[in-house]
């Protein structure tokens, strides 16, 4: 039974070759004793991880191979499992399952025929069979090597940022590892790449190509960080009118925690630096800008001498990487410089627009085309940005960013129906320096920096003009400063206490267990490669694990997750991956954004014909220049994401439609509608971000309440199908059908006006086209002994 295949060989070294030290060394062992305890023993401290009483091996077809804590009982416990195991028949279970050769168990195949582990092993089990042949046995010995920790993370941390921490300017980076997951590395390994790097700058000037010492990063980095905080803040609005913005909130007056109820209503989070700005009758001036606190996205600007001028900006980015897990009354936010962008799922634009304010994305220009119920979408925490991106892309010239909404570029795009309501739940920025590629879908080369100040350009006026150079100019200045300052960045350390021993157990199944061993997943296809376990998907984080060449062909690969999974492996909802239409995928690589520059026949903007420059969007795909760096094309899918700090980044799923980790790797549990715990104080209301209040450590996410459509605010037309209240309504129905099969109508939302409708933006409804919490369900397959021990792995990344 799987049971016993999973849990007879659970002894998984760690190291499949045969590594030197550790153990008796090289030296031939005297006796079956001196063999055992010099080139056996060591490795059965990794059985004892799960085949111990209450272990995950701890189950009724896994007590044909158990151990104990005491390693003075190993001898006998492994004797008396091999006997019960049917010995040596003519190779024991034991050998045949750890090596693969039969049914695997849940540490995956740890001891490849020929390994140390395999040979010493074997070399035991035939001296337990005939002790008379066992000396001439024992010159066969291979030292295994020392066993590497189980447990351990970089939590994100980037190989330049560790590199280059008290290092001279003029130090040469080392390789950046991103840049290796190429075609071909890791072959035939545990884990598998298919998200291939691609060298965007490779055609451009050398100013423009990736640092190469650690001064050069440094200098990127700090350029980044500066930005972030104070450059590309933009905006217009006088904090007097910032002051007054309670009165929208039903109140008779401005509240003294003003600024707690500010960030609670629109979903801004608490700025982890000194945000000032002036409170009514303040001079700025003369109070070093003020006595308020500003939420994180909102910045005083300064003039040109330096001085606070009380007008208030937006950091468009914060909208929705500004996230924040955590408040005041638990010791406050875990998200500080050193871990800024998780990824927003408190922000809601769309009331902050209804009330008039100066919201990011209504302030600053690019939301201004679109609908902001659409950019929002109609819950709170998402966004829809590949659809604004889109549309820009639409009205846009490819090359010069110049307004040309070409018709025959429109047509082209328009031949494809598609979904343009993707709903996503933003990924956080820690992650980027172990990923290959970027966005849910791999779509781009993580080496595409101009796409990073896709939405951060300022105004209005900086977006939309004849020749689109302000814009180009602006997103050339920043996007590698800021690309650097992500490589800065890390996961924050989970706040609760951890079960060391058990999250070693999930260490085990992450990297080793194949979740399509047995026959639950029998009907559903397996990943394009890897081992079938976490770790294949989404990296090797343990360093036992990834100084296992079996797992990695280089340990600076650990952390990384380049895995583009077909959407029928996957199987969660498909919208997101199916927003860009083919002619767009075919077409991005021609653009600005695709790096032509360099490729045959390409000119710069600004010294081709204007009438051409008009025109030729609209030419063929194939008689445009192709740039150094396309979008996906030939997988449609989404891309396991890195799992450094997961805990701090529910919901989960790329459209947040999964409250807990326990939930995606148990898909029966998850619920169709609910909605978060919220924090009401006074007149206002938004999610609660308290750990102690609102966080589930046991469940690894945000507490919920499971509601029936019944349950939701506002129409009942819009909430309910009378006939099946499982089912969209007929409201949603409606304009699921427009979102899925017309181009840009998820641009156009229909607001739900009854009393009450707008609280249902703190409602997740699963009904909604893009929604969708299915797929990610091999994981079913996990017991929940096991489930448990994941969960408790993930914590410590």
């Amino acid at each position: 039974m799987l049971a016993t295949a999973m849990l007879a060989a659970g002894c998984a070294p760690g190291r499949s070759d045969p590594a030197s030290g550790g153990g008796s060394g090289g030296a031939t062992a005297r006796s079956m004793e001196e063999h055992f305890s010099g080139k056996v023993q060591p490795q059965l401290d990794f059985c004892r991880t799960c085949h111990i009483p209450g272990g995950v091996a701890d189950v009724e077809d896994g007590h044909d191979f158990m151990l104990s804590a005491s390693k003075s009982q190993d001898m006998a416990n492994l004797r008396a499992s091999w006997e019960r195991l049917g010995k040596n028949n003519p190779t024991s279970r034991i050998l045949l399952m750890s090596s693969g050769q039969e049914t695997p168990h849940s540490g995956g195949a740890p001891w490849p025929v020929g390994s140390a582990q395999y040979r010493n092993m074997e070399i035991l089990l035939k001296c337990f069979e005939s002790p008379a042949s066992c000396t001439a046995l024992l010159a066969g010995g291979i030292d295994a090597g020392e066993l590497l920790p189980l447990l351990g993370s970089t939590h994100a941390k980037t190989l330049w940022e560790s590199y280059c921490e008290g290092k001279a300017d003029g130090v040469a980076l080392p390789t950046d590892p991103r840049t290796m997951i190429r075609p071909g590395i890791n072959e035939g390994k545990a884990v598998f790449f298919n998200a291939w790097y691609e060298d965007c700058h490779a055609n451009l000037p050398e100013k423009e190509q990736a640092p190469k010492t650690c001064g050069a990063y440094r200098e990127r980095r700090e350029r980044g960080r500066e930005a972030f905080i104070d450059t590309l803040a933009v905006g217009s609005e006088k904090a007097e009118d910032y002051n007054d913005s309670w009165k929208k909130w039903g109140l008779s007056e401005r509240p003294a925690n003003f600024d707690e109820l500010y960030t609670l209503r629109y979903g801004y989070n608490n700025a982890p630096f000194r945000n000032p700005y002036p409170l009514p009758g303040e001079d700025p001036n003369a109070s070093n800008g003020g006595n308020g606190q500003l939420p994180l996205g909102k910045r005083q600007l300064k003039d040109e001498q330096g001085r606070w001028t009380g007008v208030i900006g937006e950091v468009a980015c914060f909208g929705c990487h500004g996230g924040q897990i955590g408040d005041t009354g638990d010791g406050g936010s875990r998200i500080g410089m050193k871990n800024l962008g998780l990824g927003n799922n408190n922000a809601d634009t769309v009331i902050q627009a209804a009330d008039g304010g100066s919201a990011y994305g209504v302030s600053l220009g690019v939301p201004l085309l679109l609908n902001p119920f659409a950019l929002g979408g109609d819950q709170r925490g998402q966004n829809n940005a590949v659809a604004g991106f889109e549309l820009l892309f639409m009205l846009l010239d490819y090359d010069s960013l110049g307004l040309n909404p070409n018709a025959l570029k429109l047509a082209q795009n328009s031949a494809d129906p598609h979904p343009t309501s993707e709903q996503q739940d933003t990924p956080a920025w820690w992650n980027y320096g172990h990923r290959a590629r970027k966005f849910f879908d791999a779509g781009q080369s993580i080496d595409s920096t101009r796409i990073v100040m896709a939405a951060g350009v300022g105004e209005l006026t900086s977006v939309i003009t004849a020749d689109g150079k302000a814009y180009r100019e602006r997103i050339e200045q920043f996007d590698q400063d800021l690309a650097a300052f992500f490589l800065s960045l890390e996961s924050p350390v989970y706040p609760g206490p951890i079960d060391t021993q058990l999250a070693e157990q999930g260490a085990i199944l992450f990297h080793g267990k194949d979740l399509w061993a047995g026959d639950a997943n029998a009907d559903k296809p397996r990943p394009l490669g890897g081992n079938g376990s976490c770790a294949s998907c989404h990296g090797a984080y343990s360093p036992r694990y990834i100084h296992d060449p079996a797992y990695l062909e280089n340990p600076v690969l650990g952390g990384m997750a380049a895995h583009l999974m077909p959407l029928d492996v996957i199987r969660t909802d498909p919208a997101r991956a199916d927003e860009l239409t083919p002619y767009l995928r075919e077409a991005y690589g021609t653009t600005f954004w695709g790096y032509p520059e360099g490729a045959e026949g390409w000119t710069a903007p600004g010294v081709k014909n204007a009438v051409l420059e008009l025109a030729d969007d609209g030419l063929p795909l194939a008689a445009r220049p192709q740039g150094a760096c396309g979008w996906e094309r030939g997988i449609i899918g989404y891309q396991a994401p890195p799992l450094h700090g997961t805990w701090a980044t529910a919901p989960y799923l790329h459209n947040g439609s999964v409250p807990t980790i326990e939930q995606v790797l148990k898909s029966s549990d998850r619920p169709a509608i609910w909605r978060r715990q919220l924090q009401t104080v006074g007149e206002v209301a938004g999610f609660d971000q308290s750990l102690q209040r609102a966080y589930d450590y046991q469940r690894l996410g945000w507490k919920y309440e499971t509601l029936a459509c019944g349950d939701l605010p506002g129409n009942p037309l819009f909430n309910c199908n009378p006939v099946a209240p499982e089912q969209p309504s007929i409201t949603q129905t409606v304009m699921n059908l427009l979102y899925s099969g017309f181009n840009w109508s998820a641009l156009v939302v229909l607001p739900d006006l009854a009393p009450g409708g707008q609280d249902k933006r703190f409602v997740y409804d699963t009904r909604k086209v893009g929604n969708g919490n299915g797929g990610h369900d091999f994981t079913d397959e996990l017991t929940e002994q096991e489930r448990k021990a994941v969960i408790e792995y993930l914590k410590t990344l």
